[in-house]
């Protein structure tokens, strides 16, 4: 959960006598997010609910008082045991917990880089303009008119849509005794690129871990197994993925966001898909 979600929703853990719950709440003007997630985890919970790959089972929401109760994990969150061991065994873990949520809606299609193209050329222009921070706006241009060049060699090889996760990070990832992961926070019920919740992931482990995560990178692109989308559709997207996390970058960063932009910038002047 980013900062302004942790402003919003609260926490609190209950005991019963058939077991333990959470139950989430949500402040008055996030009535909207709270709604969304009542509706997609009681979609999620009965599809992955065996297995290695699963999602809380919903006890109930309460609209009323914005009060989502759920099964409650008892483990750590990915992010937490990433940044201690930074075992790619983690990494490969949340590959196959994403593979399992794209996998309820995966379809494959051919790539049409127009959205990516003109999203782009948007930025830009705001840029140009004055409406939006980025930093080194010509070096911005240049890589974006690089990764457009791309996106629109890419046009028509094969891809894949799904409705995705949105906010996949490691954090929103938990691991059990058993081995088992939880997925959490799941809200979104629109469909998207799903290379773009692996390349949330992708990032997090690039900068979040104690050391390379060149070996972890490479576990979690395993671990998903992704055979439909072409190298050539799998490097435009990261570039668009890249150019995301440079346009977002603050004129003063944190020492996080120092290593998010790094990781982009190598994403960009790499000519082999990362992801």
């Amino acid at each position: 959960m980013g900062p302004e979600g942790a402003r919003q929703a609260h926490l609190f853990r209950a005991e019963r006598p058939e077991g333990p719950l959470v139950v989430k709440t949500w402040a008055p003007e996030a009535a909207e997010r709270a709604r969304a997630q009542a509706r997609r985890q009681s979609e999620l919970a009965p599809a992955l609910q065996d297995g290695p790959c699963r999602v809380p089972a919903v006890h109930f929401f309460d609209e009323d008082h914005l009060a989502l109760a759920m099964q409650a994990v008892p483990g750590h969150d990915l992010a937490t045991l990433w940044q201690d061991r930074g075992d790619p065994r983690l990494a490969r873990a949340a590959g196959h917990w994403l593979r399992a949520l794209h996998g309820l809606s995966l379809r494959e299609t051919r790539f049409d880089p127009k959205g990516q193209v003109n999203w782009l050329d948007r930025l830009v222009a705001a840029g140009e303009a004055g409406n939006r921070a980025i930093p080194d706006l010509p070096g911005f241009t240049r890589a974006a008119r690089a990764v457009q060049a791309r996106m629109v060699a890419a046009a028509g090889r094969s891809a894949t849509r799904a409705i995705t996760h949105r906010d996949m990070t490691l954090s929103n990832l938990m691991l059990d005794a058993s081995g088992t992961v939880w997925g959490l926070d799941v809200e979104n019920r629109r469909e998207d690129e799903p290379l773009r919740d692996l390349f949330t992931l992708a990032l997090d482990l690039a900068t979040l871990g104690p050391g390379d995560a060149g070996p972890g990178r490479a576990a979690l692109i395993a671990g998903y197994g992704d055979a439909q989308t072409h190298p050539l559709v799998r490097l435009a997207l990261q570039g668009g993925f890249a150019l995301w996390v440079w346009a977002n970058t603050p004129a003063r960063p944190s020492r996080r966001q120092i290593r998010r932009l790094a990781f982009a910038e190598r994403v960009l002047a790499d000519d082999a898909p990362l992801i």
